[in-house]
């Protein structure tokens, strides 16, 4: 009889981890799928509960609007787990939805393990949900190598499988980074390309006022290209499918990023980029005050000192922007891949993580 597993993602990134994990999963055994995702976790064989953009929501004030749908799509995942009572059920990043539904369904599961894909940045803030995590969840897929141990000491199963991405962008030294555009990656959702692409289309009016044969190159979503448009209208740009944007990073000559981990996606390309964020002024000055760590990028934070440049809030400014890509310094982005691939370099990231959830198989 297939084992059944349910899992939750809430963001594009968390689809494509559950994407990964499920053909990962197929690969070794019959299961049954159900849960939320997007299109890549539907690809696999979801019938998604609801779609997944419902929860794809970031920042504290941005939330608020949107609260009482995200609190009735929480019952409604609840009902659906116990309903279906599955042995495993897998929650993927989106703590703020995720933690919900697990704390009511935990309870009326029994017979259910519940494992979290993504460790919570507890190294960056409150550190103590790490024991939270620990009291919730029965085990843990960590992408980066410092995290197991966070929660290792309150108990909890933790294992380092990898990161995806070094999967996902495989080396390529045979590709040519082609000296004539520059990539930009206003971000991928409505309030992230609200507030960063006009900085960046500011920023490229003043690189091509440099150089003017030069171009941009800007992967976009159909549905989000329109707003884009809007603030690059007039100016000399090449729109891509965003599902080609792994290509791009290897050819491009230089990229400007919203911040995110489309910074260590760059990183792992060996891409060189500067990345920028811009957020509501309350949610900065809450994260300011709870954040322990100097920086936003996870290549900085690993190194710990700022060899990737980042105009982050009041240096997000087409000034400060130009100001970092004119003195940037190529950083050597070589040693990034061996970082990230997990306790068996043997194994794709994606293998590694399916392991550790058939572990929890009875």
């Amino acid at each position: 009889m297939a084992k059944s597993i349910y899992i939750i993602a809430g963001e594009i990134s968390g689809d494509q981890l559950g994407a990964r994990l499920m053909h990962a999963l197929k690969l070794m055994d019959d299961f049954t799928f159900h849960g939320i995702g997007g299109d890549e976790m539907m690809g696999e064989g979801i019938n998604s509960l609801f779609p997944m953009n419902d929860l794809s929501v970031m920042g504290i004030f941005e939330a608020l609007p949107r609260l009482p749908k995200i609190i009735r799509h929480v019952y409604k995942c609840v009902d659906d787990i116990v309903d279906k009572q599955p042995d495993i059920v897998i929650s993927i990043d989106s703590p703020d939805f995720c933690k919900p539904v697990v704390k009511r369904a935990k309870s009326r599961c029994p017979n259910t393990k519940f494992i979290h894909y993504v460790a919570p940045t507890v190294w960056a803030w409150r550190e103590n949900r790490s024991k939270t995590m620990a009291e919730l969840f029965d085990g843990l897929i960590c992408l980066l190598p410092f995290e197991p141990s966070y929660f290792e000491k309150h108990g909890m199963r933790a294992k380092f499988c990898g990161h995806p991405l070094v999967e996902k962008i495989p080396p390529d030294d045979t590709i040519k980074r082609v000296n004539d555009h520059v990539l930009i990656l206003p971000g991928s959702r409505r309030g992230e390309i609200k507030r960063m692409a006009p900085i960046f289309a500011q920023t490229f009016y003043k690189m091509k006022a440099m150089n003017p044969s030069l171009r941009a190159v800007i992967p976009a979503l159909p549905h989000l290209r329109p707003m884009i448009e809007e603030e690059f209208f007039g100016m000399d740009v090449t729109y891509i499918d965003p599902k080609t944007r792994y290509d791009a990073f290897k050819m491009a000559p230089f990229a400007i990023a919203t911040s995110g981990t489309v910074g260590l996606e760059l990183a792992v390309a060996r891409c060189p980029h500067v990345i920028a964020y811009k957020m509501n002024p309350l949610t900065w000055f809450i994260v300011k005050q709870l954040s322990k760590v100097k920086y936003a990028h996870i290549i900085n934070i690993m190194q710990n000192r700022e060899i990737i440049p980042e105009c982050i809030q009041e240096k997000c400014t087409p000034d400060a922007i130009m100001r970092a890509v004119i003195g940037y310094e190529n950083p050597d982005l070589s040693a990034v891949r061996d970082q990230l691939t997990g306790t068996d370099s043997k194994t794709s990231p994606s293998i590694q993580a399916a392991k550790f959830v058939s572990e929890f198989m009875n």
